[in-house]
């Protein structure tokens, strides 16, 4: 029997369409699949088919594939589930390679789809979405959002008693924990623990020196590593202010384009800047002392300041430097781009990269070792019931039921991904911010990767990221642990408070006749409502993180 006719869609009624997509089927490699293959016109029981949406970032997506045995333990062989991902870890559009990730991940369903058309997705829904299609119609029973376990039993139940042709269940109460949030939440909240030590970086030797740390300490504070004396790393990222600068865009020699975040646990990032232009944490180090608006900077006049000033501390974890005092050789300043810089040989320009890239791994090493304390939101997931009020309780079961907790999840409260999110820009010239598009082009072309020689365990990090268009205006989610102390908000610094941020996803985002930001709204991103922004506001006050 031919594929339904009619009316193709993914809302109830609509026969789902007929999917032919990347997929990982069982324990076999990546295929075609065809959602026709689970037609069954003429089975006398025929399966559910629960197929569930999401995508490879979205922290509720991972706790229900985590959770599949609630569905096989109440439902067994009567549903056939399907994950469908639209898009990976970082938000690039899935492929089969994102399928096999996904399924190395979790324990997962027997079929993992990669639909980059996001044919299943519905505008302003919160992922994951189950879609519910009798198998022997390919017709669409039942929709629902990120339901917690209770309830999506209830909906499976529901559909299969339709196509039995009984009466529905009942339906059934939600347990909630402390009476405030249901299974599914609560997982999630139990997962905000406070972060400990960073990931290791193997492309950085030194990266938990204690020597190195010292080091790199001294010179984060270190303006004289910049010409005119005035920028240091701190100036931007003020331990008084909890490693940012309180300032709508950063200013160094110059005022530049975009918030300062605050370098507090971002060794834990995969990716460094808005834009996500850097890999690791040196190589982010780097960038700031040769930018014109930053340090004004180079890597001839840093190695020159660090020879001078701190050459025993520098040769005692990195070994000797070169002889910097032969001005034939080595001038006072210069960078790749500059007459000097050229006019070295290669051999020379290498040896002077090389002690710039030590002073950027220094740093790094330094901003590895600050941790947080703890905050009401820690003591809470460590069981003290009173350490959050009912207002901030009701304000974290808004955040989840709106469905902030996509993206803002785990430790940090950030996916590390990139969102098209339509923040306005802080460019000073008024133009809309490029973000994560320009952002990969500049990680794949840079010197200093990690899959350059500068690191000391070379690896290419960004194989499965390209420039496409989903990428234009994106962004990466910023942590909300530490919130409190980041104002003003955005990647453009133009969003005074938390009330003004939560009004952007009321509408959400920009237009796309406003200029000041440029690509699409992603289509889950949540719309909040006014009742709904009222009530997070107080959970948002308890996730500061001041240094310890």
């Amino acid at each position: 029997m031919p594929y339904p006719a009619g009316p193709a869609g993914a809302v109830v009624g609509e026969f789902v369409p007929d999917l032919v997509v990347d997929a990982v089927v069982g324990a076999g490699p990546p295929r075609t699949f065809a959602l026709h293959e689970l037609f069954e016109p003429c089975a006398p029981r025929p399966h559910l088919l629960v197929l569930r949406v999401g995508a490879g970032f979205c922290g509720p997506c991972r706790w229900h594939a985590a959770h599949d045995a609630l569905l096989a333990k109440s439902f067994g062989a009567r549903l056939r589930v399907v994950d469908v991902l639209v898009t990976d870890e970082d938000n690039m559009l899935a492929g089969a390679s994102v399928a096999e990730r996904w399924r190395a991940r979790v324990a997962g369903p027997d079929i993992v789809a990669a639909d980059p058309r996001m044919r299943l997705v519905v505008a302003r829904e919160p992922l994951p979405a189950y879609v519910l299609v009798a198998a022997d119609t390919m017709r669409v029973t039942t929709r629902v959002s990120n339901p917690p376990p209770e309830l999506l039993d209830w909906y499976v139940a529901s559909a299969l008693a339709a196509m039995d042709h009984l009466p529905p269940p009942p339906a059934p109460s939600v347990a909630k924990v402390d009476g405030v949030f249901t299974q599914d939440q609560w997982g999630l909240l139990m997962e905000m623990t406070l972060p400990g030590a960073p990931p290791p970086d193997p492309t950085n030797a030194k990266a938990d020196d204690p020597g190195a740390a010292a080091l790199g300490a001294e010179l984060f504070f270190d303006a004289s590593l910049s010409p005119s004396g005035t920028v240091s790393c701190a100036t931007c990222h003020d331990p008084r202010k909890d490693f940012t600068d309180g300032l709508p865009q950063s200013v160094g020699v110059a005022t530049g384009d975009r918030n300062a975040p605050s370098v507090l646990l971002s060794a834990h990032s995969r990716w460094q800047f808005w834009d996500g232009r850097a890999d690791t944490l040196w190589m982010q180090a780097a960038g700031p002392m040769e930018d014109m608006k930053e340090m004004a900077s180079s890597r001839l006049f840093v190695a020159h300041r660090v020879a001078a000033s701190r050459k025993a501390a520098y040769e005692a974890v990195w070994g000797p430097l070169p002889p910097l005092e032969d001005g034939t050789r080595f001038p006072p300043s210069g960078k790749p781009g500059d007459p000097a810089w050229a006019q070295m040989t290669q051999g020379d320009r290498d040896l002077v990269t090389r002690v710039y890239v030590n002073v950027a791994k220094s740093i790094a090493a330094f901003e590895r070792t600050l941790r947080v304390a703890p905050n009401a939101l820690d003591a809470y997931v460590a069981g003290n019931p009173a350490a959050l009020t009912q207002a901030e309780k009701r304000g974290l079961a808004a955040f989840f039921a709106a469905g902030c907790a996509q993206c803002h999840w785990g430790p940090r409260l950030t996916d590390d991904a990139f969102h098209g999110v339509r923040f306005p820009t802080g460019r000073r010239d008024g133009a809309a911010d490029t973000g994560w598009r320009d952002g990969i082009l500049q990680l794949m072309t840079s010197e200093f990767h990690a899959g350059t020689p500068w690191s000391d365990a070379p690896q290419v990090r960004f194989s499965h990221l390209a420039p496409v268009s989903f990428t234009l205006g994106t962004m990466k989610t910023p942590p909300l642990r530490g919130v409190t102390s980041t104002a003003p908000y955005g990647h453009g610094g133009t969003l005074a408070t938390l009330r003004d941020v939560l009004e952007v996803y009321a509408e959400p985002g920009l237009p796309e006749t406003d200029l000041r930001a440029t690509g699409v709204v992603e289509p889950w991103l949540p719309r909040i409502a006014p009742h709904d922004r009222d009530a997070i506001l107080p959970f948002l006050g308890v996730l500061d993180a001041h240094a310890q």
